[in-house]
């Protein structure tokens, strides 16, 4: 039978990582380790691994847990863009601007997060029917055309703020007049 654990006295520093510059074996090992359970919480990219390891102190191994975890294929970058995209980019949530700035932000390259987002928004009819069903639902049933002015631009302010086009959120509500300039 293990013995119980001693709780730590009150004030007592918290223990200390284990000294692994003696065997690098043991520090490969516990890198691994740290990778796979930040895998397990949720799927990763490559720099988001790297950031981890080095927050453990293990980034002079990151190069060989990344190789390790592509072999394995536990990371793949543009899967990862992939699901990610489909999930930032359902109907109610992102425009596509806002999804690819948080792809990039995770390690995506731009092209990739591109790439993603675009494939994401051809599944399910595009930007504008997102658009559509976002501004939709922050109307809270009234219908668009019958918006007043003050309410309209709050909601052009809020697709906008979403990442959503200004041709996108033009085409949801309709064209904009500048009444300043027509008399000119």
């Amino acid at each position: 039978m293990p013995s119980p654990r001693r709780p730590r006295a009150a004030g007592a520093p918290p223990p200390s990582p284990p000294d692994d510059r003696a065997d690098p074996g043991k520090a490969l090992q516990r890198a691994r380790a740290v990778a796979l359970r930040f895998l397990a919480a949720a799927a990763r990219t490559e720099q988001q691994i790297r950031a981890r390891l080095a927050k453990a102190e293990l980034g002079a191994h990151a190069d060989a847990v990344v190789a390790w975890l592509r072999d394995l294929r536990y990371l793949d970058d543009e899967a990862y863009a992939r699901a990610r995209a489909r999930a930032l980019t359902a109907p109610g949530r992102l425009g596509p601007r806002a999804a690819e700035r948080r792809l990039q932000v995770a390690g995506v390259p731009a092209a990739a997060a591109r790439a993603a987002v675009a494939a994401a928004l051809s599944e399910d009819g595009g930007e504008a029917a997102r658009c559509r069903a976002l501004a939709e639902r922050r109307a809270r049933g009234t219908p668009l055309g019958e918006l007043d002015d003050r309410a309209r631009a709050r909601l052009v302010r809020f697709l906008l703020g979403r990442g959503f086009s200004g041709a996108a959120v033009a085409r949801t509500l309709g064209g904009f007049e500048d009444r300043d300039l027509e008399g000119e």
